[in-house]
């Protein structure tokens, strides 16, 4: 078997980081502490590679991220509703919208905000549940109606390790169809 060969980082520069930062906002949207840690991951690589200390590197990617913060390229608040309304799409739970805004280096304030705009109440969350149940075939959406009691706290199970709260888990596996906006 032949071995991988580990790509040699490229050197760290004001040029590089901008471009670096500049390619990776044309393929994501992104949150302004996490491209910092991306940008912060590269610098890491390559002065590991050449050994040259990181510390010099740190205050060209806070004038980076404070640049494009300015122009308006990262805005935090846009990208944490967007992602917010994505996910509430995909069927998550308010708990795991929370957790996957926080992972990106949110703020409290700008989590709040997204998630009220997203849709924030109980019968949002309702509605996300049934769309998770769905896509996981649980409850109304299954193949085989259940025989086994075990299998109805399997699929409770699923909605809870999803971030649903028992009611609403509870109400979106007992769903009989009585809204067509579902």
């Amino acid at each position: 078997m032949e071995k991988k060969r580990n790509k040699t980082p490229r050197r760290i520069s004001g040029k590089y980081l901008e471009n670096a930062a500049l390619h990776y906002l044309q393929r994501y949207a992104t949150s302004a502490e996490n491209l910092r840690r991306v940008l912060a991951r590269k610098v890491k690589r390559s002065c590991a590679f050449y050994k040259v200390p990181e510390d010099e590197f740190h205050p060209l990617i806070d004038n980076l991220i404070r640049r494009y913060q300015s122009s308006g390229l990262l805005n935090d608040k846009g990208f944490a509703e967007a992602k917010a309304a994505t996910l509430r799409r995909q069927g998550k739970s308010r708990r795991a919208i929370e957790a996957k805004l926080k992972e990106k280096g949110l703020g409290r304030a700008d989590i709040e905000t997204a998630i009220e705009k997203s849709g924030g109440e109980d019968e949002d969350d309702f509605k996300a549940a049934c769309a998770f149940a769905k896509k996981k075939r649980l409850g109304p959406w299954r193949a085989k109606p259940l025989n086994d009691p075990k299998d109805a706290r399997k699929e409770m199970a699923a909605l809870a390790r999803a971030g649903f709260s028992y009611d609403v888990a509870r109400r979106a596996l007992e769903y009989r169809g009585e809204d067509e906006d579902l």
